[in-house]
């Protein structure tokens, strides 16, 4: 495990990363979560970092899914692992009580960055 300096640090720059490769889309983040075994405090060192994004407005799937791995690739270049799911905020607010989602499970056990 990080220790608590390299893990601040590793938020610092995935919020960074993600909030300007979001601004480039014309999106605004309305909060970005932490959720996984990094926010429940059980992962190992080789454990990636989960994010929920939540924007502000609706896009076409593809375009989050190419926002998604342009974050994902600045995250690889930082040296860090991470995964990335981008939703707009219609859709969280809809999810977040459904237990088939990982929208759910993100919301309960993550922590906002």
């Amino acid at each position: 495990m990080q220790c608590e300096n390299e893990t601040t640090e590793v938020l610092r720059r995935a919020k960074r990363i993600i909030t300007e490769e979001v601004e480039k889309a014309g999106c605004r983040v309305v909060k970005v979560i932490l959720f996984g075994s990094r926010a429940r405090g059980d992962a190992r060192a080789d454990s990636d970092w989960d994010f929920l994004v939540v924007v502000d407005r609706e896009l076409p799937v593809s375009q989050l899914w190419d926002i998604a791995d342009d974050i994902r690739l600045r995250f690889a270049r930082s040296e860090f692992w991470g995964d990335v799911f981008i939703q707009p905020l219609t859709v969280v607010e809809q999810q977040q009580t459904d237990t088939g989602c990982l929208t759910y499970y993100a919301l309960r056990e993550g922590i906002e960055v």
